[in-house]
């Protein structure tokens, strides 16, 4: 090796020694073109390594799922499929549920739960039999009001005693027929 060609090569070992020492990265990032990726799990992580969104296959469940998560490691959104169709799962700092969209027997359904470890449904709306239907439920997650569309294709609004046997009778039925309004009273 001749002496100009050690005044090149010498430096740059030294320089790579240096580098592969230290952890220096010369280069931080490359992109690259896939055209399939097959994994049974997918983790992104931030800059400490903690697990921010993670795409997999519950094997359990034989679904796919993605889920993201917070900067304590919390779940705070989740994609999901499932035979039925699909959901969204929205969770609050604590990691419990506090909103889903979802399909329920074939129609689309917004649900708002009370966001603690008991899940309760506080709101619902959904697809009913006759339209769209909008249900109130107490603290416990029995209904205690529905308002939606009859069979005639108009409005009624139910009130029900906030327990499982009284949302069987209605105590208040608000209800619009072909033949006019009509109130009943539970008796």
């Amino acid at each position: 090796m001749s002496k100009y060609e050690r005044l090149i090569i010498y430096p740059l070992l030294f320089l790579a020694l240096f580098c592969a020492l230290t952890g220096v990265n010369v280069v931080n990032a490359t992109q690259q073109m896939f055209e399939r990726i097959v994994a049974r799990e997918v983790v992104i992580v931030d800059n400490e390594g903690n697990e921010v969104a993670v795409l997999k296959y519950d094997e359990q469940k034989q679904n796919p799922s993605f889920e993201m998560f917070n900067k304590d490691g919390r779940r705070v959104l989740s994609l999901l499929a499932y035979a039925d169709g699909g959901a969204v799962g929205i969770f609050n700092q604590e990691g419990y549920l506090t909103a889903a969209i979802q399909n329920e027997s074939n129609a689309g359904a917004v649900l708002v739960y009370n966001g603690t470890r008991d899940m309760t449904k506080l709101v619902a709306l959904r697809s009913g039999l006759y339209g769209g239907v909008l249900e109130i439920s107490n603290t416990q997650g029995f209904p205690t009001g529905i308002m939606g569309n009859n069979a005639s294709n108009h409005g009624y609004l139910g009130l029900f005693k906030g327990e499982l046997l009284g949302f069987l009778t209605p105590q208040i039925m608000l209800n619009v027929g072909s033949e006019g309004p009509t109130i009943d009273l539970a008796k």
